[in-house]
This record gives C-alpha cells, structure tokens and sequence, in this order.
C-alpha cells in the first residue's frame, strides 16, 4: 500500500480571496432580501391603509339609488343656513335621511309602514364639507361633497419620510341627481 505524501509545508484550506468571495456572495444575497422585505413592509402599510378609506364609487351609488329611487328629495337647512340633512321621501325603503356628524356621513331609514327607524349607518368617512340645493326652475338636486383621503406614494421604493408626499389629499364629488317624481316639465 502506498502512502500518501506528505504536506511539504502548505496547509489545506481555503484561501483568503476565495473566502472574500463568498462573504462578499453572501452580503449580496442579504441586502437583496432585505430590500424585498422593505418593499414588501411597506406595501402592506399601504394597502392596509387604503382598506380603512371609503369605497368612494360604492357611496355614489348608494346616494344615487336613494334618490333616483325617492319620489322628492330636499336639502334641510339649519337656521344658521347650514346644510343639517337630506332627505329623500317616497322610496320603497321609506324616508331615506342624510346627516352629517363629525367627519362622517350617516344614512338612516324611516320605514312608511309605521315602524321604529334603522339607527344611523356611517355611510362616508372623512367627510370635511357638504352642500345641497336644487337646481332652481327643476327637480335637480346639487349635491356636493369635500372629504379627505390616503394619497398614493409618488413611488414604490422606499424613501424618506419628506420624500413621500402628503400623506392625505381632499377631493370634492359633485352629483346633479333627479328623483323619478322629480320631472323636469317644460324646462328642458
């Protein structure tokens, strides 16, 4: 049997350029992984975000069915001449009323036949502003609506805080609606 030889000197191993390589290798792969969970931070932060704003389309149609629905809709004025609600007589569901509290939009129901009125439902939140009036010589009713929402970031990156813009932006809706009782007549 043969024996193997014999180191003259030099040691097995690895070298100092191949361990360089490999942590370097390493880091890479680390701060590739780290810049995924960044991202990936921070965009659930913004869908969870996005989840607590309004569904805005979904409320304009909720209003546009209850007063395209109602029979005769009228804003209510305070004596201060503030809008205090709307309301939208003669539906199915009965008098359908619009309050604003707060910052949010509640939507109520008083049934026809009789029966205790639904307690108020939130309906729209982060509502800054409202109006109503109709359209003078028509049915139409001009409602406009102010509220405050989550904006989207100008980027997907990871930014500083001062880089990323204002964290909500105020928008305004305005809808001309006609009640089916409301006929325009002789006006158009």
């Amino acid at each position: 049997m043969r024996q193997p030889p014999e180191d003259q000197g030099g040691q097995r191993g690895f070298t100092i350029v191949e361990l360089s390589i490999a942590l370097l290798l390493l880091m890479l792969g680390l701060l590739l992984a780290a810049q995924l969970l960044m991202e990936t931070s921070q965009l659930f932060a913004e869908t969870s975000g996005e989840a607590i704003d309004t569904p805005v389309p979904l409320v304009i149609a909720r209003i546009r069915g209850d007063v395209q629905g109602a029979a005769g809709a009228s804003p209510v004025f305070q004596a201060d001449g503030s809008l205090a609600a709307v309301t939208m007589v003669g539906g199915p569901e009965g008098q359908v009323v619009y309050v604003k509290q707060g910052t949010d939009l509640f939507r109520s129901v008083v049934p026809s036949n009789g029966d205790l009125p639904s307690p108020p439902i939130i309906l729209w939140r982060g509502v800054t502003a409202w109006s109503c009036q109709l359209v003078p010589g028509t049915g139409l009713l001009d409602l406009q609506v102010t509220y405050r929402r989550r904006t989207v970031p100008h980027t997907p990156l990871a930014v500083m805080p001062a880089y990323r813009g204002p964290h909500t932006e105020e928008l305004t809706q305005r809808l001309y609606l006609l009640p089916r009782g409301g006929g325009l007549g002789d006006t158009w």
